[in-house]
């Protein structure tokens, strides 16, 4: 039996649902059998008023569960909230979160790495200015090399067929190299689109434009920018919808390192990555939250020659958004690759 309330009680509550911006959630279901006009009853008899701070408690309590389901301590209410904001902004938010270092492993395995073993997989990202965050969108895991490969498979690799030198160049060389770390230069396919773009601060973020918002206060290469036309072709279209935050490049105190920020792997050939692999030119999967050494100028390569390709820049890295090229892909060259980018390297001063 419901237990029926004075109408003007009804009418004050859903007054102050509707002043508060509330919603009502209606019963899940009522019997057809019931005439209509006592299913409006019971809807209103049996409606839940559902607050915004309702909906923000029972958010916090489901992430306290996760947290120490993970083997999370027992974390602050202040705390917790400042978590709950940073995981809301995702990993477009900037925002650091301080906290005991114990918490910071937990956190990563429970919102982003479940298989997440020791601290020492994790890479704090260049934007991250605190060195107690606990943020899980600013650590970035070590990638390692794809199950199943071997550098046995690396030296047979033979894929790269490509043009003497860097091709980033395009005529387009300049010999004197300013106060920039790297050039980059975007590909579509074997077509250049824009210019190249001079890196001088440490680190620099390539980004898709997301819908025409390009920029949004990052600094970096955004690529729908370098061209506003639609692309013709199709894979091209779709492959460049799916960039998204892209990249991050670091110039750091150990080498050069890509951070993948993106929701798709990058593919990256660096005669850096592997003295063995080098002499293949070895293509890197890249898993999105990854993070890779592609450079390091204390050791950098010498430059080689291989067979049907010619010689090859040691300070110029390939990488592949979305697509991988190589023996174990459909494309051969890493020109058949819808969206890339090569990164040029400068000299040694």
């Amino acid at each position: 039996m419901l237990r029926w309330q004075p109408q003007y009680v009804r009418r004050a509550a859903r007054g102050a649902a509707e002043r508060q911006h509330c919603s009502v959630v209606k019963p899940h279901a009522i019997r057809d059998d019931v005439p209509a006009t006592r299913k409006w009853r019971v809807a209103r008899a049996t409606a839940r008023l559902v607050t915004p701070w309702r909906h923000v408690m029972f958010r916090r309590r489901a992430l306290r569960r996760r947290l120490a389901a993970a083997g999370a301590p027992a974390l602050p209410d202040d705390l917790l909230r400042r978590l709950a904001r940073a995981l809301d902004a995702g990993p477009a938010g900037p925002a650091c979160v301080p906290g005991p270092a114990a918490l910071r492993p937990p956190v990563l395995r429970a919102i982003r790495f479940p298989d997440l073993r020791e601290p020492a997989e994790l890479r704090r990202m260049p934007h991250c200015t605190d060195q107690l965050c606990c943020n899980p969108y600013h650590f970035s895991r070590l990638c390692e090399p794809e199950k199943g490969e071997s550098m046995q498979d690396a030296r047979r690799t033979n894929h790269e067929r490509l043009a003497t030198g860097s091709l980033a160049t395009d005529g387009e060389e300049r010999q004197s190299w300013e106060t920039e770390w790297c050039r980059l230069a975007y590909w579509e396919l074997q077509q250049r689109v824009g210019r190249q773009f001079s890196v001088r601060l440490r680190a620099v973020d390539v980004f898709g434009g997301g819908g025409g918002t390009c920029g949004s206060g990052r600094h970096g290469l955004c690529l729908d920018a370098l061209d506003t036309r639609e692309p013709q072709v199709e894979q091209v279209r779709k492959t460049r919808a799916k960039i998204g935050l892209g990249v991050t490049l670091s110039l750091e105190s150990d080498g050069v390192w890509l951070y993948n920020r993106s929701q798709e792997p990058v593919f990256v050939s660096s005669p850096a990555l592997d003295a063995a692999a080098a002499k293949a030119l070895l293509v890197w999967r890249v898993a999105p939250g990854h993070c890779l050494c592609i450079f390091d100028p204390a050791t950098p390569p010498p430059a080689v020659s291989l067979p049907h390709v010619g010689p090859v820049d040691p300070r110029s890295v390939r990488i592949s958004f979305a697509k991988g090229w190589g023996p174990k892909y459909s494309r051969r060259d890493v020109t058949a690759c819808p969206c890339w980018l090569e990164v040029l390297l400068a000299p040694p001063s």
